[in-house]
């Protein structure tokens, strides 16, 4: 078992190539739940071609990016238009977790797929979802104003953590939203 990073990119990276290919993307949006997880999504997809990744922090002072949307990626307030790809890997304590659940994901979803789809490309969307959270039900797996979904996945993620000396999982889920 390696680290969280490596284990996600085992099932992530293997999920968006099987339904991105290697076209290039508009526009990705990403999160996490550390100070460095803007430089750990550039990593991660450094081997995708795409124009612009968008990073969301819930809280200002969580994000090492100057550039970070201060909103809640299930729920914005300014959606972007034309995104291919979205890894939101919500979590982050308390306070984070309230600003998650005082919205209506359901809702929330649709002004994504909305926006998502203004003038893109590829006419899909992969969207994987990395519940740090443990209580959000999986919302990935439904129909959405005529969004039709061509493929779900949901799995457990096991990972050792050398800094708490311990094993950790969580669950990863994706889908792929077409129109």
């Amino acid at each position: 078992m390696k680290d969280r990073q490596t284990e996600v990119n085992k099932v992530y990276l293997p999920y968006v190539e099987k339904h991105l290919g290697k076209k290039p993307l508009q526009n990705i949006l990403v999160t996490g739940g550390t100070w460095n997880s803007y430089h750990v999504e550039v990593k991660r997809h450094s081997q995708i071609e795409y124009k612009t990744m968008f990073s969301y922090e819930l809280i200002d002072e969580y994000s090492e990016n100057s550039d970070s949307i201060t909103e809640n990626i299930l729920y914005p307030d300014n959606p972007i238009e034309s995104v291919n790809l979205i890894l939101a890997d919500i979590g982050g304590g308390h306070e984070v977790n309230t600003f998650i659940w005082n919205n209506d994901t359901e809702e929330g979803v649709k002004k994504i797929l909305d926006s998502a789809f203004i003038d893109n490309h590829l006419n899909k969307l992969v969207f994987v979802y990395f519940d740090g959270m443990l209580d959000l039900d999986c919302f990935l797996d439904k129909e959405y104003d005529g969004y039709k979904s061509e493929d779900f996945f949901s799995t457990e993620i096991s990972w050792y953590d050398d800094w708490n000396k311990a094993n950790f999982t969580q669950r990863l889920d994706g889908v792929v939203f077409s129109v």
